[in-house]
């Protein structure tokens, strides 16, 4: 058991020591993440109007036609203030710009998007180093990767800092103990029991999420729906936006709308999507209507709160691992795990670097020290049987 506890305690410590930086900027990130819809909406002038389709038309036809060459491809709101939206344009490039407009069509703010990252400001460049670390799929994949093994990390910890019954309260809030490597490990211990579920979940639900993809293709999502398939082309004058979000948010009286892609040659429709009082998504809801751009009639709808278990599991992944599954309290538990995993590495490296420079200084003070130093170890350390007795920290 002792054995078995030693290999598990090192693969516990390595995996720290390598992935340090990479969990370091995911928790730093994260903790703007939770509210960097607030953040961003707060840095922009101008009120929030209520959405009025037809003038938002407008604008994007008139983006468009000042632009030649651009195209505005799918709008989303900007998830804060009600009545705001953000325009992807795309230029003839490739590239992206983001166009943030009010509910009326007046425009807010535009600046480049995916790129440029000293125009586009803090909050999306913490945005993309937390999805992607600027590598797309494949940052997204080593992102995924270092999930798990933060995941297993997690639980490593617990099978060794997991108290005995009687234990607990002393585990959970160590009594004071002469500064040094004990009585790091003691609140290294304790600090990592506190928030060990919650971290477990939202992590979980983070890793899933980067392999959201592989996860649909197992839970059979990826098959496209017939009916978009069999939807007619567009062969004259293209329904309006405007026709379409009235026709979709009809469908669902009280919903608000989240997001539209718009139609193209290979997906004659619109992709309209709406949030349902009563989904856990706090903006971005995943009710979503499909409205021919042909004809305006709707082609398919999704309810969100009709939608099969596979299809409501993985909906639900994103509001679990921001909080907002639980509102505004679920936030704040996002945003004290990730402050909690900064405490964790910041105490963990604490210690590793103390038992480094303790055994250094063992070494070069000779065997009879080194002996001395073994004793006041095994007092001082608490995961030895003496060092239960005299630190009383487990």
């Amino acid at each position: 058991m002792t054995l078995t506890k030693t290999a598990l305690r090192k693969v516990h410590r390595y995996l720290a020591l390598v992935l340090a930086v990479l969990w370091l900027s995911q928790a730093l990130t994260g903790l703007v993440m939770v509210f960097r819809w607030e953040l961003d909406d707060a840095s922009i002038a101008g009120d929030a109007m209520p959405l009025d389709p037809a003038a938002l038309e407008q604008r994007i036809t008139a983006l468009e036609a000042e632009q030649p060459g651009h195209e505005v491809y799918q709008l989303y709101t900007s998830g804060s203030a009600a009545g705001r939206f953000d325009l992807y344009v795309r230029n003839p490039d490739g590239e992206t710009d983001l166009v943030r407009v009010a509910g009326d069509g007046t425009v807010l703010r535009a600046q480049p998007y995916g790129r440029d990252f000293a125009e586009a400001g803090l909050i999306q460049a913490a945005a993309f180093l937390h999805q992607t670390l600027f590598a797309g799929d494949t940052g997204k994949w080593i992102i995924g990767v270092s999930g798990l093994l933060l995941l297993t990390s997690l639980v490593l910890g617990a099978v060794l800092a997991w108290p005995r019954a009687r234990q607990w309260r002393a585990t959970l809030w160590p009594r004071a103990m002469r500064p040094g490597a004990g009585r790091l490990y003691a609140w290294h211990r304790a600090v990592g029991l506190w928030l060990l579920l919650p971290a477990a979940v939202l992590v979980t639900a983070g890793v899933l999420m980067t392999f959201e993809e592989a996860v649909e293709s197992a839970l059979g999502l990826d098959v496209a729906p017939s009916e978009l398939e069999a939807a007619p082309p567009v062969t004259g004058r293209a329904v309006g936006l405007a026709q379409a979000l009235d026709t979709a948010l009809r469908r669902f009286p009280g919903s608000e709308l989240s997001g539209v892609a718009m139609p193209s040659p290979e997906r004659p429709w619109y992709r309209v999507r709406v949030r349902q009082p009563g989904e856990w998504r706090r903006a971005y809801g995943t009710t979503v209507v499909y409205v021919s751009a042909a004809s305006g009639d709707v082609i398919l709808e999704q309810d969100a709160l009709a939608a099969p278990p596979a299809r409501r599991f993985v909906a639900s992944l994103y509001p679990i691992h921001t909080g907002e599954a639980a509102g505004l309290p679920g936030r704040l538990v996002s945003l004290g795990v990730g402050l909690w995993l900064l405490t964790m590495l910041g105490l963990g490296l604490t210690l590793w670097s103390s038992r480094r420079r303790r055994s250094r200084a063992t070494v070069d003070a000779g065997p009879a020290v080194q002996a001395t130093a073994g004793l006041n170890a095994t007092i001082s350390d608490p995961k030895s049987n003496a060092g239960q007795a005299k630190a009383g920290s487990i």
